[in-house]
């Protein structure tokens, strides 16, 4: 990890309407540092997340990413989204893959058409990527032949097709059978190792302190804690991370395999 910040979060407040989402939250990230936001249902993290591609609009303060400037209350040009968009890939919980193509249509058309890669070259980045996970003979299947597990592996070759300097997860194993959730996460492991910059929305606990540099407890309308993710996790400094913390062990815990996911997030 190196020193390089690559987003700079400046006191940003998002509403929707009325309500406070979240209110003047700062947070740095540097260069291939990877940092897991976990915290209670409804505290803003999926939000906050979305906000810094500004797939979500915010109210108040900044975002620096990769030398793009947003600013709260201001509507970013569709040329300035074009180019954040370029250098930023984002994973949702849902796979949001399209239907009626291929796996290996879904891959490649935003090279294409985004970055006017050439049709092969673009096909055969995407097949480098599909061996990577493992699914290169679903290249010519549809969506509705794979497995959540393996739609959610391709929803990510698909955003590292683009070459994004920085990778945004937003609850990538919400939405699988537990036993398909280990083999998204041993793959995100591996784009971490591989010096990858990412934030990650995650309520897998054992996950965020084995991967994550940082970790960033958001509840309360704010940032509860963030440091170093072994220190946050296993001796939280504030009473309000600590009690997120008691929640989401198990009665019955004695060790770190005793962790247990707290629910999804709303917002």
């Amino acid at each position: 990890m190196s020193n390089e910040v690559v987003v700079r979060v400046n006191n940003v407040t998002k509403r929707f309407g009325e309500r406070v989402i979240f209110e003047s939250v700062s947070l740095d990230v540097k260069k291939s540092e990877v940092v897991a936001i976990v915290g209670p249902s409804g505290a803003g993290k999926s939000t906050f997340i979305r906000c810094i591609n500004h797939l979500h609009a915010f109210d108040g303060g900044s975002i620096e990413v990769l030398g793009h400037v947003l600013v709260g209350g201001t509507q970013p040009t569709r040329a300035e989204l074009q180019q954040l968009n370029s250098k930023v890939g984002m994973v949702f919980q849902t796979f949001n893959l399209f239907p009626h193509l291929t796996v290996l249509d879904n891959i490649i058309l935003a090279p294409m058409q985004v970055k006017k890669i050439a049709r092969q070259d673009a096909t055969d980045q995407a097949m480098n990527l599909l061996k990577m996970v493992g699914l290169q003979q679903k290249a010519q299947s549809f969506p509705k032949r794979l497995s959540g597990g393996e739609q959610q592996r391709v929803a990510i070759c698909r955003a590292l097709a683009m070459e994004p300097e920085l990778m945004l997860f937003d609850e990538p194993t919400s939405m699988l059978d537990p036993e398909l959730v280990g083999e998204v996460l041993e793959f995100i492991q591996r784009l971490a190792g591989g010096g990858m910059t990412m934030l990650l929305v995650t309520h897998e606990m054992m996950f965020a302190k084995d991967v994550a540099d940082t970790v960033v407890i958001m509840a309360d309308g704010g940032i509860a804690e963030k440091g170093p993710a072994r220190q946050v996790l296993e001796a939280p400094r504030t009473e309000r991370a600590r009690s997120f913390l008691r929640r989401v062990l198990s009665p019955m815990a004695h060790d770190d395999r005793d962790l247990v996911a707290n629910g999804g997030d709303e917002t």
